[in-house]
């Protein structure tokens, strides 16, 4: 018995031990995270800073010598610089999400659908390659940011555009959610897909893509997915990916549905208007 209880003792030594280092490593994750997003604000301050001087100064040399604007190096100066400011763009927008806030009302996600569509459309050329918007002609109301929802839609377009390559298509459909997909959100869920006919996605990066800083685009920021996710998850949704090298991409964003009044009767999302 006294062998019994000293292993016991012993065990439940071992045990506060390690709930005590628990404790501590926790502390020790959360002041590096504090360290990282101070380090990084501060670090994103002073590149945008810069570039801005940069940016300026080109404009400057410009206006001084038009003729600098026709040489290839330029154009990729131009190019770099750019880029440079899309990324810190779209760092500011990951660090601001780590808090996110919605300011929410109702929206027709319809009529968001086809100003973003409309914003979007000179990105395709309408005849090799063409975006398509298929919504129902019953409004569909939600509670939603629809800024940051707008955010959304239009990565997910313009990775879609990016994916066709010289011809095809990137499609919205807006649907009632399945009920293995409202399983996710709640019964009151509709379900946006945008479809690309592009070349698809390997396993290896179907898997990673929502990774922040993960891009296989020579001017990839590797945000704009994580980004994507993090305002759809804010509210209360999903965003899934399936892909197939021969037939494409399809992202479908799940959002919660605006509740009925219990007198109200949902009405049926059958019949798909083209825009």
């Amino acid at each position: 018995m006294n062998s019994k209880k000293k292993c016991r003792d012993e065990l439940l030594l071992e045990i506060k031990d390690l709930q005590a280092e628990n404790k501590r490593l926790i502390k020790l994750l959360e002041h590096s995270e504090t360290d990282t997003q101070t380090s990084l604000s501060a670090i994103s301050h002073e590149l945008r800073n810069s570039l801005t001087l940069l940016m300026g100064s080109a404009r400057f040399l410009e206006q001084d010598h038009p003729e600098i604007v026709s040489d290839p190096s330029w154009q990729s100066l131009w190019t770099d610089l750019l880029h440079m400011q899309t990324f810190l763009m779209d760092l500011s927008s990951f660090k601001s999400l780590q808090n996110i806030s919605l300011s929410k009302q109702l929206c027709d996600l319809n009529a968001l659908l086809k100003e973003i569509c409309r914003d979007c459309q000179p990105l395709f050329d309408g005849i090799h390659r063409r975006l398509i918007l298929l919504c129902p002609k019953v409004p569909v109301v939600l509670c939603a940011d629809g800024r940051k929802l707008a955010h959304v839609f239009t990565n997910l377009i313009k990775n879609g555009m990016e994916a066709l390559g010289d011809t095809g298509t990137v499609s919205l459909r807006v649907r009632e959610a399945s009920p293995k997909e409202a399983a996710m959100t709640g019964p009151e869920a509709i379900a946006v897909e945008v479809k690309d006919t592009g070349a698809g996605l390997s396993e290896d990066r179907k898997n990673k893509i929502f990774e922040p800083f993960y891009s296989e685009k020579s001017a990839g920021t590797g945000l704009g997915l994580s980004i994507a996710r993090t305002i759809v998850e804010a509210h209360s949704g999903r965003i899934t990916v399936t892909s197939d090298t021969e037939r494409g991409t399809v992202f479908t964003v799940l959002l919660p549905r605006l509740p009925l009044a219990p007198d109200t009767v949902s009405p049926p999302l059958r019949k798909d208007t083209a825009t």
